[in-house]
């Protein structure tokens, strides 16, 4: 039966009687309100009916300092006590109102007083905490706001400490909050009521629980295709016969609750595995997959997932993976479960792509096959970089999911060993081509970008170049990426150059300065390469003077110099990735993740507060990260060496057996000098001797692409 009047009509009722009933034409109405819930619809009806409104905040005998003139309506924040006989003159003249929210609310169900009045008792039983939690759900309950409640319904939320829905509070909360006694079988029997017959009978609350949830991971089971007749009686869901779209309980918990990853832990925990029996033997469990309730099928997924990964079904892989990842990331929110598909993702994203190198045709063009935006290999590193980044998500899973045996390897037989295999397999095609012919004829090459975008630098447009060093094919797609999402209204276009060799900072550095392709060179001079222009040596003075004569402002990473970007056109230098790798920390990859967040900032703030007609991302060299654990073979330099590094040394006469590529005039590089022999190491694992090892793992300066193929990135204005 529904209330048929709200709180506030029933104080109108009831200040209204004791009027009509006072002695005086003009009374005081007295009203104690046990527990002081009322004083806002009190002081509100108070006022719609003309009365005076005055309440004792301290004591009750306050209220006696003014003597009322009009009709007036005290307010007493607490019981009527019998020894109290300050109000004996209102008594006899004026009218008296005990009404706490309680009783008050028994009046809203006029024609159910009876059965309402366990709303009373309820009230009037509680304290505390609970006493306020009551009066909150009957005042928000019976204001009129929405339509008014039925007495079950107000029943519920009472019990239930505001919660409507009794199978929707035990599947969120639990036991936890669940009342005792005779309380807790009015839940049970209202969980029967709604569908959930495996309860009947119940009399202990963790059983009441674990059947409702058993009850409920069945019903998305059965709703996600599992056939009805595999599960007991008392767990076959009821078919809807309402109108309209029905969803399973436990989804519409799921998106609703605050605790998602809290729940994560309940409904995809192995130890309470709901329908286990049912699920291990079922016959096609990704058919279940957008079921995200029970950890059964979480394991069988897993299972089925790693048999087709050591098939070699990579896109299957991917596919499978990317749904079960989306479906328990729109459930869950980031959790470990998400975390491992969204790594088996990039597992078998890397895998398909190391086995597409593996079955590659032969090729001559070697910067294609490393730089093209849509199709090459750059993607590998990009893959392996995400996965070392990535880190060990199974970890954090509960030890009995099959990730934690099976991830760790997976992943680490392609960043470790498989990984060194391209690497040295690139190195080796990319000697091959340097000695078969000029691989590099007809490149976009670095030292020629200021010649090449003349039009637009010269143009008198505003132009700003950021100068990343170390910016990596792949980390430059991924910065390109994230300006893309953050500044939507930009053109942004990734473009292919091939960066100077040697791919060291000195020679990277000095080909992006300003001047004709035709004056930058390399010359062998008393024994060591110098990088010129306009043959003059290039240091970082030189090269600031040659930027600052030609009209830029030079800008270097930490320098507060807000006024050389009020300049048209500046150039911006950002040193960290190189100085980091150079460091050799132990999670370097880490770390460039965050230093490519921080210059998407950088670079996005200082467009959107400039207007800027065009911009550039340009990198000196890229570089490779080698596998966390690889044995270096150090090798000696041949005796005609007169430059010795640890990835290139360089000569007059150096012999074509010297290891690596032999880069000299004939290369077509187009800037070496003639007299240059420069020796490159293509093997990721060689170093020469007498340099040392203090990079194992990151390095530059060699002939694999990932070192001198580079993504240029080119942002043009709207207004441009």
């Amino acid at each position: 039966m529904p209330a048929t009047k709200t709180l506030p009509e029933c104080t109108e009722d009831a200040i209204e009687t004791a009027i009509d009933d006072a002695a005086d034409d003009d009374p005081v109405v007295i009203w104690w309100d046990d527990g002081g819930y009322l004083r806002d619809i009190v002081e509100s009806v108070s006022h719609s009916l003309g009365c005076a409104f005055h309440a004792a905040e301290r004591t009750p005998l306050e209220l006696r300092a003014d003597a009322p003139r009009d009709r007036t309506v005290w307010y007493v924040p607490r019981a009527h006590s019998d020894d109290v006989d300050w109000f004996r003159d209102i008594e006899n003249t004026g009218g008296v109102v005990e009404q706490h929210i309680g009783k008050l609310a028994v009046r809203c169900f006029e024609r159910d007083s009876i059965q309402a009045a366990s709303i009373r008792v309820a009230y009037e039983d509680a304290g505390g905490r609970e006493r306020e939690q009551i009066a909150k759900t009957l005042f928000q309950e019976l204001n009129g706001e929405g339509g008014l409640p039925s007495i079950q319904g107000l029943q519920t939320k009472i019990v239930l400490d505001g919660h409507d829905d009794p199978v929707q509070f035990v599947l969120e909360h639990g036991t936890r909050n669940l009342p005792n006694g005779d309380d807790l079988l009015k839940i049970r029997d209202l969980l029967v009521d709604d569908g959930v017959t495996a309860v009947e009978g119940e009399s202990d609350a963790g059983a009441i629980v674990e059947r409702t949830r058993r009850w409920a991971v069945a019903e998305w089971l059965v709703d996600e295709g599992l056939d009805t007749s595999l599960l007991p009686r008392e767990y076959q869901p009821e078919r809807s016969t309402a109108f309209g779209i029905s969803r399973p309980e436990l989804r519409s918990v799921l998106s609703k609750t605050e605790r998602k990853a809290e729940l994560a832990s309940v409904y995809l925990d192995p130890n309470q595995r709901f329908w286990h029996e049912v699920l291990r033997t079922h016959d096609d469990p990704w058919a279940l997959a957008d079921c995200p309730v029970d950890a059964s099928i979480e394991h069988r997924l897993w299972d089925e997932w790693t048999q087709s990964f050591h098939s070699g079904d990579y896109e299957t892989c991917v596919t499978n993976a990317t749904r079960r990842h989306d479906r328990l990331e729109s459930t869950y929110g980031e959790v470990p479960w998400t975390n491992v598909w969204e790594q088996a993702i990039d597992v078998a994203t890397l895998a398909g792509e190391l086995q597409t190198w593996d079955e590659r045709g032969d090729t001559s063009d070697v910067v294609d096959l490393y730089g093209d935006i849509d199709e090459g290999t750059w993607q590998i590193d990009n893959a392996v970089f995400n996965l070392v980044v990535s880190g060990d998500p199974e970890e954090q899973l509960p030890e009995e999911h099959p990730a934690t045996a099976t991830l760790d390897d997976l992943r680490s037989s392609l960043v470790e060993s498989k990984y060194l295999e391209y690497l040295t397999d690139l190195g080796d095609l990319v000697v091959d081509r340097i000695d078969a012919e000029s691989p590099f004829v007809g490149e976009n090459h670095a030292h020629q970008f200021f010649a090449e975008e003349q039009e637009h630098i010269q143009s008198g447009q505003s132009v700003a170049l950021f100068i990343i060093d170390a910016l990596r094919f792949d980390l430059a797609h991924e910065l390109a990426e994230s300006i893309r999402r953050e500044i939507p209204t930009l053109e942004v276009e990734e473009s292919t150059w091939v960066g100077t060799l040697p791919s060291d900072t000195e020679f990277g550095k000095a080909a992006l300065t300003p001047g004709s392709k035709f004056s930058f060179n390399i010359d062998f001079e008393d024994g060591e390469l110098i990088p010129e222009r306009n043959g003059r040596a290039i240091s970082n003075y030189r090269r600031k003077t040659l930027l600052e004569n030609d009209g830029w402002s030079y800008i270097v990473k930490d320098e507060d110099d807000e006024m050389g970007w009020s300049n048209t056109r500046v150039a911006y230098y950002w040193n960290d990735i190189d100085e980091t790798g150079e460091q050799e920390l132990t999670n370097f990859e880490e770390l460039f993740s965050d230093r490519i967040d921080a210059i998407s900032r950088i670079i996005c703030e200082k467009l959107r507060k400039g207007e800027w007609d065009r911009a550039y991302i340009l990198s000196d060299h890229g570089f490779v990260s080698l596998p966390r654990h690889v044995d270096i073979d150090d090798l000696h330099p041949p005796d005609e060496a007169e430059t010795v590094t640890r990835r290139w040394i360089a000569g007059k006469n150096l012999d074509d057996d010297a290891p690596g590529a032999l880069l000299d005039e004939d290369t077509h590089l187009g800037y070496l000098d003639e007299d240059a022999g420069v020796s490159i190491l293509a093997d990721p694992i060689q170093r020469f001797r007498n340099q040392g090892l203090p990079d194992a793992r990151f390095y530059h300066g060699g002939v694999l692409p990932q070192e001198f193929v580079l993504n240029f990135v080119t942002l043009t204005s709207s207004h441009a």
